[in-house]
């Protein structure tokens, strides 16, 4: 089974597919994901906008060890663990590294299979995330659904993410239910992690 109109996810994917943002939620998070290998500066900005502005780019550890992306905390990713990677930017193409159409750069660079550890620069502004070596089915979260999400679109394994602020109280992170009401507000499809992993289930 591989068309996108007979999964559940399909409005999510048929999303992804046009670069356009998901809410993702899980258990206690909520969070706004791109396709990193489509991202787009007026995507990111919107993405940033309502988000804690901290934006990662979930990858396969394998990708971040062909990437040179050592983990920030020698305890990340000991044993294969999933874990922040040192911050990066585009080593081109970019000016301050900060803005939206800079990050949107770095984040495409990140999901380009090109893309080589010489050309980015470290540190940066744009944090990459190793995920669990068994993806989804090693760990139920919003990174490692993401990718898996790209997977099934026909993306390259790569999604940006940020942490969805409250739309209702900027000075707490959004609950799920706000994510779905946020979600409804802005005409963006809304997927729970778990909804990700039924997907999966269902590709033979």
């Amino acid at each position: 089974m591989t068309s996108l109109d007979v999964l559940p996810a399909d409005a999510a994917l048929t999303s992804l597919v046009n670069g356009r943002p998901v809410v993702f939620t899980a258990e206690d998070d909520a969070a706004l994901v791109l396709p990193a290998a489509e991202v787009s500066a007026a995507g990111l900005a919107f993405v940033v906008r309502h988000s804690s502005g901290l934006v990662g780019v979930a990858l396969r550890g394998d990708r971040c060890d062909a990437l040179e992306l050592p983990p920030m905390r020698p305890s990340f990713r000991h044993g294969g663990d999933p874990g922040w990677c040192v911050a990066v930017d585009a080593a081109t193409g970019v000016t301050t590294g900060i803005s939206a159409a800079d990050r949107a750069e770095t984040i495409r660079r990140l999901a380009d299979r090109d893309t080589r550890p010489a050309d980015l620069h470290r540190p940066g502004h744009v944090l990459p995330y190793a995920t669990h070596p068994r993806g989804i089915l090693g760990r139920l979260a919003i990174p490692e659904a993401a990718v898996e999400l790209c997977l099934l679109a026909g993306l390259p394994a790569a999604a940006a993410f940020a942490a969805l602020v409250s739309p209702e109280d900027p000075r707490r992170m959004a609950a799920p239910g706000e994510a779905a009401s946020f979600a409804a507000a802005h005409g963006l499809p809304v997927i729970e992690t778990a909804a990700v992993l039924r997907s999966c289930s269902r590709i033979p």
